[in-house]
């Protein structure tokens, strides 16, 4: 029986990478990733014949950036519309939200209070979906796309109650763990040219007939 696979991406560990390469490359089109692209184009890592059940895509929207970096937030809420239109099959999209939080941090003339953005409710929403996923049947490989090791007792969860149920991670360009590595073995790296192999469409039609089209902030420029 072929593998049916489905692919959870960690939107903010993976776009986190995806800022990394655009900053050493100058590829800044590597943002407008098509997810289904990259997890059809990874299928080889399981082999035998596998194929794509579904994609689910975790992260949240910086509401917080409205005033100080709007276009941030417009290209994030664009790219969003772009995912939702242009790939079949469609990913299925969960938002989490974005709280500030307090912090004590330790400089050179003392302790100094301050306040930082985070995302929060991601990691669990996907580890809820992949439990989900795995007791209605809907797949018999799960790849997360992370390289954040708070995902660990979810490998250890699934493999003690589906234990039929082969698991990976794939790891976005420099956020390999090596925690991880050895909890799932057959985890493998994604790179720089995998990126840059599965972009969207540079524009993109919606089902209302309006067209969208790729931020020219993500358009590649010359490296320096």
């Amino acid at each position: 029986m072929n593998k049916r696979v489905s692919f959870f991406v960690d939107g903010y560990n993976l776009y986190h990478s995806l800022a990394r390469v655009a900053a050493e490359t100058g590829s800044n089109s590597v943002k407008w990733l098509d997810l289904v692209g990259l997890a059809q184009g990874s299928l080889h890592e399981v082999g035998g014949g596998a194929e794509l059940a579904s994609v689910h895509y975790f992260t949240a929207l910086p509401e917080h950036l409205h005033l100080t970096d709007a276009g941030r937030l417009q290209r994030h809420r664009l790219y969003l519309r772009a995912l939702s239109a242009a790939s079949d099959p469609r990913p299925k999209i969960y938002l989490g939200r974005i709280r500030q939080q307090s912090v004590r941090m330790a400089t050179a003339s003392g302790w100094c209070d301050g306040k930082v953005w985070r995302e929060k409710g991601t990691d669990v929403a996907l580890a809820v979906a992949l439990m989900r996923e795995a007791a209605l049947g809907l797949a018999n490989e799960m790849i997360i796309v992370s390289g954040d090791s708070d995902y660990l007792p979810a490998v250890e969860l699934l493999a003690d109650l589906h234990p039929e149920i082969g698991l990976r991670f794939a790891f976005p360009v420099g956020r390999a763990s090596n925690e991880l590595q050895e909890a799932a073995p057959n985890s493998f790296t994604l790179t720089a040219a995998s990126y840059k192999s599965h972009p969207l469409p540079n524009t993109i039609r919606l089902p209302s007939g309006k067209n969208i089209h790729r931020p020219t902030a993500w358009e590649d420029r010359a490296k320096p």
